[in-house]
């Protein structure tokens, strides 16, 4: 346990010291501290984008989904890699452009610099759904700290856990801005690429695939790859939160967003795809195997995995193996790649929350720019988002996986995805369509969960159809319609 606690240590002082040396350049303007001085290249775009998408839902919630649902899991690849090509190879260049001519510097500026608002009804709207949808999402990842170090550390308790990655993200993301996230993102990214690529390798090594596969043999429908639903059925299968349903969201992430508007060139966003592709399809692939490793450890009666199987909550499996298998070294990584997992998501969400705070509402809004008013109110929002966050899972576990995914990941896809789609590439999208569609996104990914719990009976069968495929198509409509019933913006010139 020493040399697991010590190679766990080692990392987390790395983390905080690679935010802390980027913080000396953050505060010198805005677009330096929100947006990095518009300097990120197509690696560290690329792979601080992904992994800031990519949080705890992955390290935790698809490892626990694999877990449960067997090898139908692997369908979450093509519904996140269609995500992942849309937003580069389509969207980022674009975007870069479009932002850098106007001087935005964070989403709900993009959105009202490119209708040219002269009332700040996009700016405020789209502040309000971002601190709402952020503070739910910012949550689930201080939740899935607490799993972690709940289940690694005897000394550590839930609520423990919770504070203790609370605290190592807001020291580092309070003193350094976007560039401390950028960077530390990147060194996560690449350490939950190597541990979720080498991790179930080490795992295979032992039990072999003809092991796993006799494991899982068992209980035959974890073996089944292709649906067997039919109708409506499939339907809701295809679009759900487990398979091409979270597609939907990627082109909505003001977290993911902002990186795009970052870059230092249009040319790099290519690479970018490439590389972040890439990166994508073999963590993805890791956690899915890790969870149906475990699994099939599980059913073959192993002793630490017994709990698991009997509360069907596979969300600990990870840790789980690698606290009673690995090496302590190893472990101590594997413990470090799911704290990475969840740091690089929680401190671009607080850092796009307290820029949407400082820049959109304290300074545009309240027109309170003084330099030092500036910067309180940046990092006051970043202090009151995280203890918020932190409040609403203390006492409360919840389902990291469907926590993401039907709330904070759900309404920033169709609240933000469509209206920054058609501001990108359709020069008839207009403010009044762009209200519209973001008040519909939000206002039916909300309600669809809270009435419906994403559930419909078609004879006599329960069928999942997740929120987010559903509102973000209402939003999409909606913003095409509203926009083709009144006038061509001016400021449809802008696009690039």
């Amino acid at each position: 346990m020493v040399v697991f606690l010590v190679s766990f240590s080692l990392y987390t002082v790395l983390v905080i010291g690679v935010g802390l040396w980027s913080a000396r350049r953050a505060g010198s303007s805005d677009e330096e501290y929100f947006l990095a001085g518009r300097s990120l290249g197509p690696w560290v775009a690329s792979l601080s984008a992904s992994a800031s998408s990519e949080s705890g839902w992955v390290t935790l919630g698809l490892v626990g989904w694999a877990f449960s649902n067997g090898v139908q899991a692997f369908w979450i690849l093509p519904g996140s890699l269609l995500g992942f090509a849309f937003n580069w190879f389509v969207i980022a260049g674009r975007m870069r452009d479009v932002a850098a001519s106007n001087g935005a510097v964070t989403l709900p500026d993009f959105l009202a610099k490119r209708f040219g608002e002269r009332l700040p009804v996009i700016r405020i709207m789209s502040v309000v759904v971002l601190l709402v949808a952020m503070l739910l999402y910012c949550a689930a990842q201080f939740a899935a700290a607490g799993k972690a170090f709940e289940i690694s550390f005897e000394a550590v308790n839930y609520q423990g856990g919770v504070l203790i990655g609370a605290v190592i993200v807001l020291v580092y993301v309070t003193l350094g801005g976007f560039r401390a996230a950028c960077w530390t993102d990147l060194l996560q990214g690449l350490l939950m690429v190597g541990i979720l690529v080498l991790f179930p390798l080490w795992l295979l090594s032992g039990e072999g695939v003809p092991g796993v596969r006799e494991g899982l043999s068992g209980t035959p429908e974890l073996l089944n790859f292709w649906p067997t639903a039919t109708g409506g059925a499939l339907l809701g299968f295809l679009l759900g939160s487990g398979a091409l349903g979270i597609n939907f969201g990627y082109m909505g992430q003001p977290h993911v967003l902002v990186r795009f508007m970052a870059m230092r060139s249009r040319r790099d966003a290519a690479i970018s795809g490439i590389i972040s592709m890439t990166w994508a399809a073999l963590v993805l692939s890791g956690a899915v195997a890790t969870g149906l490793i475990v699994r099939a450890m599980a059913e073959q009666g192993a002793p630490w995995a017994g709990g698991m199987l009997a509360s069907g909550d596979g969300e600990y499996a990870l840790i789980a193996a690698a606290v009673n298998l690995a090496p302590p070294v190893l472990g101590g990584l594997v413990l470090a790649a799911i704290l990475s997992a969840i740091c690089s998501t929680a401190d671009s969400q607080l850092v796009v929350a307290s820029s949407a705070a400082a820049s959109d509402l304290w300074a545009h809004v309240f027109k309170r720019d003084g330099a030092v008013n500036h910067v309180l109110a940046n990092r006051g929002t970043v202090l009151i988002m995280g203890a918020a966050a932190v409040l609403l899972v203390i006492d409360a576990r919840v389902t990291v996986y469907e926590y993401v995914l039907t709330y904070g990941w759900a309404i920033l896809g169709a609240a933000f995805g469509p209206q920054v789609i058609l501001a990108v590439l359709w020069r008839r999208a207009t403010g009044l369509g762009c209200i519209c569609g973001m008040a519909t996104g939000f206002a039916v990914a909300v309600l669809w969960k809270l009435i419906m719990d994403n559930q419909v009976t078609i004879g006599g069968a329960e069928i999942e159809i997740y929120n987010l495929p559903l509102a973000f198509v209402a939003a999409l409509v909606v913003n095409i319609v509203v926009s083709l019933a009144v006038a061509r913006p001016q400021s449809a010139g802008d696009l690039v």
